[in-house]
């Protein structure tokens, strides 16, 4: 049984949508960077660690956002 896609909670529909995905995107990026100089200034292995994941949020995100467009 195929079901819809679930509804957007936000006024405006797609766009609107894809907004948010790429405001999601830049705020995992800006904490990204942060963590990233955190690390590198610190030399703490778990700090990048951190970085990545939320790097890897950001691109997720990012990714997600093109797909909204569509």
């Amino acid at each position: 049984m195929a079901h819809s896609p679930m509804p957007s909670l936000v006024r405006g529909g797609l766009k609107s949508e894809r907004g948010l995905w790429l405001l999601l995107a830049c705020l995992f990026t800006l904490v990204g960077a942060v963590n990233v100089t955190v690390a590198l200034s610190e030399s703490a292995w778990w700090q990048a660690a951190v970085a990545a994941l939320l790097l890897l949020a950001a691109a997720a995100c990012a990714r997600a956002a093109g797909r909204a467009a569509r």
